[in-house]
Order: structure tokens, then sequence, then C-alpha cells
């Protein structure tokens, strides 16, 4: 797969020991995948996050039912799978699901898209809903290509940075495993287990600490800053995160 076994992945995740990659790509990650079809719907199977004290599935915030615009059932791998509609709203206190801080992390995020649009997969944004702290961003595709960017922002900058963006060949209905290991003065990304770039970054400070405020968003970054998925009449996306191990 040409992934150094050191790199360990997830949805947002710091890491301690990373270990063990290889297994971690073919089984574990955030996933586009095609469910039951429903005109102008994305569904989405389980996310998380895991760091040196605990894992930290994000969609535990819909366990509750209570988000309009969610429906429930089940994924072909019968993993429990949530079912976005136009209407949905996911969004939660980050501090329900999420650490203060991050230092070093990965994201692995595995996904088929069907709308040219792009948008967020998730955001953590600060409390005005005006910067996104941590988040991955999908530009519009534009000539067959497009952008992936790492988005990663301090508590007290008033302005959303992308760490590092990559660009993306779009091929029509392909499934594509994209990830990010997040180290104190490098950016690497990984495109369908491959190595393809790695750049320096400047993180001052090497920590990210989160507004105490701030809000976790699934599959948009909020109403001012906006980055929802539009999908209309196109095939739907189905988007499935399964839990880390790193062990």
């Amino acid at each position: 797969m040409g992934m150094d076994k050191g790199f360990v992945a997830g949805a947002v995740f710091p890491v301690v020991a990373l270990i063990k990659m290889r297994l971690l790509l073919l089984m574990l990650g955030l996933v586009w995948t095609f469910l039951a079809p429903a005109r102008g719907s994305f569904d989405l199977i389980g996310q998380s996050i895991k760091d040196a004290l605990a894992e930290y599935t994000l969609t535990d915030i819909m366990n509750n039912n209570q988000f309009a615009g969610i429906e429930f059932g089940e994924a072909e791998d019968g993993f429990p799978a949530f079912r976005f509609l136009q209407t949905a709203d996911v969004k939660s206190p980050y501090r329900m699901l999420l650490p203060e801080k991050l230092y070093e992390f990965a994201i692995l995020i595995t996904y088929r898209q069907s709308s040219l649009k792009g948008g967020y997969l998730f955001s953590v944004v600060n409390p005005l809903d005006t910067v996104v702290q941590l988040g991955v961003h999908l530009s519009p595709v534009v000539k067959n290509s497009y952008n992936v960017s790492l988005v990663y922002t301090q508590a007290d900058q008033s302005i959303g940075r992308k760490l590092a963006s990559f660009s993306v060949a779009h091929v029509a209905d392909k499934w594509n495993s994209i990830a990010f290991q997040v180290l104190s003065d490098r950016v690497s990304f990984y495109y369908d287990c491959e190595l393809r770039n790695s750049t320096p970054v400047t993180r001052e400070p090497i920590e990210l600490v989160f507004d105490s405020a701030s809000t976790l968003y699934i599959g948009q970054a909020g109403s001012i800053i906006g980055g929802k998925f539009e999908l209309k009449d196109r095939p739907r996306k189905r988007l499935k995160m399964r839990p880390l191990n790193f062990h």
C-alpha cells in the first residue's frame, strides 16, 4: 500500500503511537458509499476520534434522535446508518465529544462524492461561527480536479487558515482514500494509501487549543461559513466513519 507502518489515521485523531497504518487503511476511516437511494440525502455511519486518553465517537450526538432531517437505517455491512436529508443540521458543543487540545494527530477519510460543489466533511467552528478551527474541506471540482484542504486555526485568530492543501483528480463514482498525518512541523498527504506529498508547516503553538464554546459540525461548517454539501438531483452521498484502533 506504500504507507509507512508508523502512521495511524482516523477521523480527527491525536496520535500517541503511530503504528499499523496498513491495517487501519483497510479497515477504518470515513467512507462515502451508496446505500438505499434517497433523493437529496447522504448517510453517515460511525465516526471516531481517539487520543491517548479515550476514543470519541462523533455520531453519538445523533443517538438520541434529536436532529430533524436525519433518518436511521443499516448499511450493507451491518453498521448503523444516519441518512442526512437537505434539512439536516447536525451540530454539538465540541466539548461533548472532543478533547480540549490536539498535538500530533492523523486523519483518514475514504469517500465517493457525487456533487461537484464540494464542502466540509466535518468542522470545529469558533463561538461566533466565523472561523473553522479544525476541518477537512473539498473545493469545487474544476477541470476534473479539486483541492483537499486541512483547515487548522488557533482560537485567538480571526481568519481561518488552510494548513495544507493538495490536489486530487476527480473521477466520477471513484472511491477516494485520503489521509493527513499532522506532525509538529510537517503535514503528509496520502492518496489511495500512497504518500503523494509532504510539506513543511509552521504550528505556533504546536498544540491546537479549541475555544471552550466552539461547535462541532458534521457535513458543514455552520450557517455563516456554510460549506454544506449540495446534493440536489445527483446520486446521494453516504458518509461512513469507523472507529480507530491504536493497538
